[in-house]
């Protein structure tokens, strides 16, 4: 179990299944933007003694994030890009929802994540634990305990932090961006053991604000299908 997910976040986008060829045709199809110049490289931790104290921090805004709604866009390393809405409640709940023509529904109860495609007809499970969502949806997160952080990287405009399964259970790695100021995510990396990169972009988020206890639980999703 410990590659399903971060395959399909790199096939789909987020956890199964799906051939690459599959799931770009379903996307849609628009080329990332190329950056014009080259980005200056940075040491793994460019301030080494402050990293127990910016990882404080981290956890710190993380805890205080019980809920968030908004959009995301989602860019392949092939240069497709998805979109669609976000809902996330801690512990362990998210719901992603794609915006045609992708049929995709990605829903975790806090338990499983499960990756339902409405036009296939399918639906894939894989234990939310070994996904690397699972450390940032955690009910009281402390990074030095839960993970191997493996990068801190600091400047003028972003804080980014990549961490690994420190078990070794789970291939690749995750990268959280946060606002330099408020610690608010931005976005996340995912970096598949297959060289290949799924770069998850937050906005429009809405904090902490009461979510419909329905959008994490996938029988109503069914229902609705029924109804249609």
């Amino acid at each position: 179990m410990k590659h399903v997910f971060i395959k399909t976040i790199s096939l789909v986008a987020l956890g199964s299944g799906l051939s690459l060829g599959a799931a770009t045709a379903l996307a849609q199809q628009v080329q990332s933007p190329q950056a014009s110049v080259q980005p200056v490289r940075l040491p793994a931790f460019t301030h080494p003694s402050s990293v127990p104290t910016d990882l404080a921090r981290i956890d710190a805004a993380m805890n205080s994030t019980a809920s968030f709604s908004g959009r995301f866009a989602q860019y392949g390393s092939d240069g497709s890009v998805s979109q669609g809405k976000i809902y996330l409640k801690r512990p362990g709940k998210i719901r992603f929802e794609y915006d045609a023509p992708a049929p995709l529904l990605l829903v975790s109860d806090g338990v499983t994540l499960t990756q339902i495609d409405r036009q296939l007809d399918t639906k894939d499970r894989v234990p939310l634990k070994a996904t690397p969502l699972a450390f940032f949806l955690g009910e009281n997160i402390k990074l030095e305990d839960d993970v191997e952080v493996v990068s801190l990287q600091k400047t003028p405009s972003s804080i980014n932090m990549t961490a690994k399964d420190g078990s070794g259970d789970m291939d690749g790695a995750i990268t959280l961006v946060f606002d330099p100021q408020t610690l608010a995510l931005r976005e996340w990396i995912v970096h598949d053991g297959f060289g290949q990169q799924t770069r998850v972009v937050l906005s429009d988020l809405e904090y902490n604000r009461r979510l419909d206890p329905r959008l994490f639980v996938l029988r109503d999703d069914n229902r609705r299908d029924r109804r249609r």
